[in-house]
């Protein structure tokens, strides 16, 4: 059995991380990396990058494709020995998830129980399971409804296993590597759009608010969730709520863009008001979002435009 998670260990720490292609996955393997962890991702790659994973590989990072709905889940992550697996992977756009709800079902529900079988299994200490603030969506869609099985799954299963859980629900994040093809990633979008001379599109009235999260900030909870606040749901985020109009606006300063976007309707279903309470993960993780949206945009422009 592996040793206690509060003593030092003499020996490197071992992390799985699922999804560790994606956006937010490459940047988590990358701090694991830096902290001295031997890490394993595993991403079918459906939407990850191999290339997300450059810098990652260049640290030591072995990099494996497989499908977590897949058999061979279970010899890879028997292989891995993970002390701690950090679930990332999942079918996370809710257009593809309402057009194909069996596929969504499969990944997001059933995925998520083949990876903690598989850990707890090969002897984990604990899974950080990162779910979605979707699950406190109004509207019925297939992908807010997989999230909130899975968490159930997660939250029925833990109490009668040594193995420990901690589940986390980051508000709107975005930083470099992050693409504009889902629904939440409006700032990917919109920098995107100027970056390119593009249209730029406003849906509904622009006073939508949201709360954004810059990645290496939620990729620090992440870390320091390993050891801490297990058996806990935590959402993460800034506590600050800015409004669609407002982020618009902000991102036009920093850019020099000087179009007008063009209206469209509301999305059918959309949040019109998403911030979340960042003070028990602060208390319990000892964590506090270290960057502010200006920062962070500027942080995204200058990757994206080449400036880093």
């Amino acid at each position: 059995m592996s040793e206690s998670f509060g003593t030092e260990r003499a020996v490197t720490r071992r992390a799985v991380v699922t999804g560790g292609a994606g956006f937010i996955g490459s940047h988590l393997c990358e701090a694991l990396a830096d902290a001295g962890w031997k890490v394993v991702s595993l991403d079918d790659c459906s939407t990850g990058s191999p290339a997300n994973l450059e810098r990652a590989r260049s640290q030591g990072v072995q990099t494996l494709e497989v499908d977590i709905t897949a058999p061979e889940l279970a010899a890879a992550m028997s292989e891995a020995r993970p002390q701690v697996v950090f679930h990332l992977a999942a079918m996370s756009s809710v257009t593809a998830c309402d057009r194909d709800p069996d596929r969504c079902l499969a990944v997001n529900l059933e995925g998520t129980a083949r990876v903690w079988e598989a850990a707890s299994r090969c002897g984990a200490d604990a899974m950080v399971n990162v779910s979605s603030l979707a699950v406190h969506g109004a509207s019925d869609d297939a992908y807010g409804r997989s999230k909130r099985a899975a968490e159930t799954f997660l939250t029925r299963r833990a109490p009668s296993e040594r193995m420990r859980l901690v589940t986390l629900r980051p508000a709107n994040v975005y930083g470099p590597r992050q693409h504009g093809d889902g629904e939440s990633a409006v700032v990917a979008t919109w920098l995107g759009a100027m970056a390119r001379g593009e249209p730029l599109f406003l849906d509904g009235d622009g006073r939508q608010s949201r709360d954004f999260l810059y990645v290496d900030d939620v990729v620090a909870a992440m870390v320091l969730a390993a050891d801490q606040a297990h058996g806990h749901t935590l959402e993460l985020g800034r506590g600050v709520e800015t409004s669609l109009g407002s982020l618009l606006q902000t991102m036009s300063q920093k850019t020099g863009w000087r179009g007008r976007p063009s209206r469209r309707p509301a999305r059918p279903g959309d949040i019109r008001r998403s911030v979340v309470d960042p003070r028990p993960a602060i208390d319990l993780l000892g964590w506090e979002p270290q960057t502010g949206l200006d920062e962070g945009l500027r942080l995204t422009w200058e990757w994206l435009t080449g400036g880093v």
